[in-house]
């Protein structure tokens, strides 16, 4: 069941355009280490899901990022309490972070599956590299590497850097993602605001959804912080996710952060 990559693919996608538009919510310059807490409702099930995404510096201009997640409660049950990870590393680079390793990992049902893309851009070439029934990582796929590709976290951390655009109300800015297995672009297109708040309305076509063309709306209170994110995808209804709390590095009011959380 792919219940947890539906769930895992509604915040890799509406939280890059959430720091898109709001780039002071977290410190659009200053990369320091942060860790991001989400909760995620499926239907009538609440706090159904975690995620945690976190940011740390391994070297100079050396960055990882981070999202894990996990199914809890009755939906944990049904999906055998699947784990899921993703990871990037980036180096700071003419103002923005390229990717040079992405990783998926998931656990479920005592199996472990493992995934490593591999960006060569000495050579031109986007590798991904996988783990057989035998755990022996295998080339499986590869690409040509001409232009900006990005995973979900690259992607996220150069949209808050302000790195692929600034956006205006009415502007829509297309991500070029990671074309397996088949091309994926992000479409993010910033809406008006209406009685203080504004929304935003992400269109993304990607194995997140089983290939269903989707559409995420996330809306923020005038204070610019976004409160919350939702989606339906036509198997499984609506999915909706909330900021439960952040690390507050420079440029973060924590309190209006908790303030606004859901709980």
């Amino acid at each position: 069941m792919r219940f947890w990559s539906l769930l895992t693919g509604c915040l890799l996608v509406w939280l890059p355009a959430v720091l898109a538009v709001n780039p002071g919510f977290i410190g659009a310059i200053d990369l320091s280490p942060e860790t991001l807490e989400y909760s995620v409702d499926v239907l009538m099930l609440k706090d159904a899901a975690r995620t945690t995404i976190s940011l740390s510096k391994i070297a100079p201009d050396l960055y990882e990022a981070e999202i894990k997640g996990h199914t809890r409660g009755i939906l944990g049950f049904f999906t055998a309490h699947r784990r899921d990870r993703y990871r990037t590393r980036m180096t700071y680079t003419q103002g923005k972070l390229q990717p040079t390793t992405y990783w998926e990992e998931s656990w479920r049902k005592g199996k472990h599956h493992y995934k490593e893309y591999r960006f060569d851009y000495d050579q031109g070439r986007l590798e991904l590299w996988q783990a057989d029934a035998e755990g022996e990582i295998k080339l499986k796929w590869f690409t040509e590497l001409k232009r900006p590709i990005y995973d979900p976290l690259s992607a996220f951390y150069n949209f808050r850097l302000g790195a692929l655009g600034e956006l205006k109300g009415g502007e829509t800015i297309t991500v070029s993602g990671i074309p397996y297995p088949h091309r994926e672009d992000i479409n993010i297109h910033i809406g008006p605001r209406e009685h203080g708040k504004l929304k935003v309305a992400v269109t993304i076509r990607n194995r997140a959804f089983e290939d269903e063309s989707g559409i995420v709306h996330i809306l923020f209170d005038p204070a610019q912080v976004p409160l919350e994110a939702w989606t339906r995808v036509l198997a499984f209804g609506k999915i909706t996710g909330h900021l439960r709390s952040a690390t507050a590095p420079a440029g973060v009011d924590e309190e209006t952060l908790l303030k606004n959380s859901p709980d």
